[in-house]
């Protein structure tokens, strides 16, 4: 039987629960962990996670993994699944990012043109082309169909932390120790906007399901939501002196789940900003998140080499 945490949160004077009890928590093996920052979802809600070198994934319900990847030769450290399902990327601190064929579980292409570890990577939309942000301070675009590097973006002057394609595939928006946020024409390959997004790293930015917002997450601890077109501020988050690490979007872009320093994980309706379910359990700062593709669950990645699955309200 589940439990749920004593501990209550007056929000708008409303009593909001403080759900102490993850629906599952993986624990890697003695002298292991799972790397705090990669978390992904197959299509039939398979957990993608990483152990050092490896990657396992977890079929629902998530009690242990039916496959591992291997090749990497560095840590791994970011995923990303295609929304087409076709395809799984992964990257790691050696500067390699593997395609994987998710039908035969294949490695279909192996790129290693940076430098230096690759920390972000996102499919476009209609899963023809790859992202990949690292730690030498470039952002590169892959062609699914050819194999190779059609785009090397440069710009920011600390590592890349994060790259999200607009819903139409025209544009992509990434962030950096820098404290930048930069939105690209990928079309053109070329720099649009650059916006001072906080005085040390912005860890995670995103663009909403409908393309007219974004919204990331600072060093300070706000999450800031701006218009995409006029890059207005329009609403803001505080959470004063808790750096937002981790942000995700739910499949029908109606939730924002948010993480970091405090070891919470939030649940906010995206349209209003309220909050509407939080999570307590991880031992250490939360970075990696991921809403599972039916909408019923999230799970986080957390520097205490734990992974957990929270059953949503």
């Amino acid at each position: 039987m589940r439990r749920w945490g004593t501990l209550v949160l007056l929000v708008v004077g409303l009593w909001m629960p403080i759900h102490a009890d993850a629906l599952r928590v993986i624990s890697a093996p003695e002298d292991t962990e799972y790397h705090y920052h990669v978390v992904a979802f197959l299509p039939d809600n398979t957990l993608v996670v990483a152990r050092g070198r490896v990657v396992e994934l977890w079929p629902y319900p998530w009690e242990a993994p039916a496959r591992v990847l291997s090749g990497h030769g560095g840590k791994v450290s970011a995923a990303a699944v295609s929304p087409d399902g076709r395809y799984l990327a992964t990257a790691d601190s050696d500067s390699t990012i593997i395609v994987w064929d998710t039908g035969t579980w294949t490695e279909i292409y192996r790129f290693e043109s940076h430098s230096f570890a690759v920390w972000a990577l996102d499919f476009s939309p209609d899963s023809t082309l790859l992202a990949s942000g690292a730690f030498d301070k470039t952002i590169r675009v892959w062609d699914l169909s050819l194999g190779l590097e059609v785009l090397l973006l440069e710009g920011h002057q600390s590592w890349v932390r994060s790259v999200d394609f607009s819903p139409d595939g025209k544009h992509l928006v990434s962030s950096s120790c820098d404290g930048t946020v930069r939105i690209w024409d990928v079309t053109q390959g070329k720099l649009l906007s650059t916006i001072k997004a906080g005085v040390d790293g912005i860890y995670n930015v995103l663009f909403s399901r409908d393309g007219k917002t974004l919204v990331w997450g600072n060093y300070e601890g706000d999450i800031k939501f701006y218009d995409a077109a006029t890059l207005e501020e329009f609403r803001v988050i505080p959470n004063p002196q808790k750096p937002i690490y981790g942000l995700a979007l739910s499949p029908d872009g109606s939730l924002l789940a948010s993480a970091g320093f405090d070891r919470r994980v939030r649940v906010w309706e995206f349209g209003s900003g309220n909050l509407v379910a939080e999570f307590s359990g991880h031992t250490s700062h939360v970075w990696g998140l991921a809403f599972s593709p039916d909408g019923k669950y999230l799970a986080s990645a957390a520097k205490d080499g734990t992974v957990r699955i929270w059953e949503l309200p």
